[in-house]
């Protein structure tokens, strides 16, 4: 009777993917849901509140308990970019054969290019609301939306020019798997 083996490469590139995408789920899962991140939204919504007010609009941060309010406006978890930054680190950290130190420097790179970008977008939204511009409902979340997609794409991009390995042990776990089809 015929053996049905799994050739030696295709088994490891399967204990690869799963302990890698096992990695990337939890670092992802940790850091975005143990953490309390009252600081990062007061954070958040204080240097929002500068950037527009460079901009001439007038903006003030009030806590009252555990809420951090911009001009009104409830400044959460999800307004700080914290996904974007979860997921880049999920994506990020396991991978192998990058040098820790690159890892290192091209995550700070990351993480503070989202935070700029995130404050931007909200100064954005609030500037467009303030002025009439745009309403709530377009400038919230379509608007969002956009800029969001726009930016994890540019953040991509970044970080495989930063960190060729990101791109290469990706495209080889996608390549892989598009083989065994």
């Amino acid at each position: 009777m015929p053996s049905r083996t799994i050739p030696q490469a295709n088994n490891t590139g399967t204990r690869t993917a799963t302990l890698y995408l096992a990695a990337a789920t939890a670092i992802v899962l940790s850091v975005y849901y143990l953490p309390n991140y009252f600081f990062l939204e007061k954070a958040t919504a204080d240097h929002a509140a500068t950037l527009l007010s460079l901009l001439g609009t007038d903006a003030s941060v009030t806590v009252d308990g555990q809420a951090v309010l911009l001009s009104g406006v409830r400044i959460v978890k999800d307004c700080t970019g914290i996904q974007a930054m979860a997921v880049f680190l999920g994506l990020l950290l396991p991978i192998p054969g990058a040098p820790w130190r690159r890892k290192g420097l091209t995550i700070l790179l990351v993480v503070a290019l989202v935070y700029v970008a995130n404050l931007a977008r909200i100064a954005l939204e609030f500037w467009l609301l303030r002025n009439g511009i745009l309403p709530w409902s377009l400038a919230h979340y379509p608007l969002s939306l956009l800029l969001g997609v726009s930016g994890v794409a540019f953040l991509v991009l970044v970080t495989d020019r930063l960190m060729p390995e990101f791109g290469g042990f990706l495209a080889r776990l996608f390549q892989r798997g598009v083989e065994r089809q």
